[in-house]
C-alpha cells in the first residue's frame, strides 16, 4: 500500500518543481521556444490627450482606432535571442510582463517597470490602440522597434537602437534614433506643423503628399540627400536647403551615417483616411 502513495507524492514534487522552474536556455542555441506571458487592460481615454511610453527593451507598435480609449497588450519573452541569451531558470511569474499604467492630467504613461531578477531585462513588445487623435510625447525605446499608423495630431519618440516606421499619419513629427532605419508618412501638412527627424546611422525617407508645402533642410554628410519634389537644387547632393511649394511648414532632417530621400506620394488614398475626423 505504501508504493502508489510514494509515486502520487513523487508525481506531485515533479509538477510542482516543473512550475516552479520552466527551463533553462541553452545560450549556444541562437532560436528557441519561449512562453510568452500576455498583459492586458482597456482605458478611457479622451481624444487628443496624451500618451507617453517608456520600454528598455522590444518591438512598439501603435496604431489608432475610431474608440474614446486605449488599449494595451504587452507580451513578454523570457529572455533575448541569440548571443545575449544567458542561462536562467524562469518560473510562471517572470514571464508575464511587468507594466505599469498611470492616469495624467491630460494623458496616460506607460512603462515596463524595472527588472529585478538576475541577467538583463526580458523584451516586452507592447500593440496599442489608441484615439485617432492623439499626442504621442514621451516614447522612449532603447532596443526594438516603434511603428504608428492611422493617428493624427503630434509624434515626439527616441529610439537608441531600433527601426521607426510611421504611416497615414498627419501633424508634427520629432524623431530621434540612435542605430536604425526611419520611414515616415505625413499626409496634409499644415503651415504650422514641423517635422525634424535625425538619425546617428541609418537612412532616413520622408514621404509627402505632392501638393505639399514647407520649407526643407536636409544633411547626409556621409551619404546623400534625394528628392523627388524640386527644392531649387539638383539632386543627389550632401545637403540642401530650400522650399517645397508655398507652405510654411518646416522641415529637418538629418542622417549623420546614411542617406535621405524625400519622396512624393503617388497614391494619395491615404490622405483622404488621415483627414477623417478632423
Amino acid at each position: 500500500m505504501k508504493k502508489p502513495i510514494l509515486t502520487i507524492s513523487l508525481a506531485a514534487a515533479a509538477v510542482l518543481l516543473s512550475a516552479a522552474c520552466i527551463m533553462i536556455m541553452d545560450p549556444e542555441q541562437t532560436t528557441s521556444w519561449q512562453p510568452r506571458g500576455e498583459f492586458r487592460r482597456t482605458v478611457t481615454f479622451v481624444p487628443g490627450g496624451t500618451l507617453a511610453l517608456e520600454n528598455k527593451a522590444g518591438n512598439v507598435e501603435i496604431t489608432g482606432w475610431d474608440k474614446d480609449a486605449v488599449e494595451v497588450v504587452a507580451q513578454g519573452a523570457a529572455v533575448e535571442p541569440g548571443e545575449k541569451r544567458k542561462v536562467r531558470a524562469y518560473g510562471f511569474w517572470e514571464i508575464k510582463p511587468n507594466v505599469e499604467i498611470k492616469q495624467m492630467d491630460g494623458g496616460l504613461s506607460i512603462r515596463t517597470r524595472p527588472f529585478d531578477g538576475p541577467g538583463d531585462l526580458p523584451a516586452v513588445d507592447y500593440t496599442i490602440r489608441v484615439p485617432n487623435s492623439i499626442l504621442l510625447s514621451g516614447i522612449r525605446i532603447e532596443e526594438g522597434n516603434l511603428t504608428v499608423a492611422d493617428v493624427f495630431g503630434r509624434i515626439e519618440a527616441s529610439v537608441d537602437r531600433g527601426d521607426v516606421a510611421v504611416s497615414n499619419f498627419s501633424g508634427s513629427v520629432d524623431l530621434s534614433v540612435g542605430t536604425g532605419s526611419v520611414d515616415v508618412e505625413v499626409l496634409d501638412v499644415h503651415d504650422q506643423d514641423t517635422i525634424a527627424i535625425s538619425s546617428h546611422e541609418g537612412d532616413i525617407v520622408l514621404r509627402l503628399e505632392a501638393g505639399a508645402g514647407a520649407r526643407v533642410e536636409a544633411e547626409a554628410p556621409r551619404g546623400r540627400v534625394k528628392s523627388e519634389f524640386d527644392l531649387g537644387t539638383k539632386t543627389p547632393v550632401p545637403n540642401v536647403s530650400g522650399r517645397i511649394g508655398t507652405g510654411e511648414a518646416a522641415i529637418t532632417l538629418k542622417a549623420l551615417d546614411g542617406r535621405i530621400e524625400i519622396v512624393a506620394i503617388k497614391d494619395i488614398a491615404g490622405a483622404a483616411r488621415a483627414k477623417k475626423g478632423k
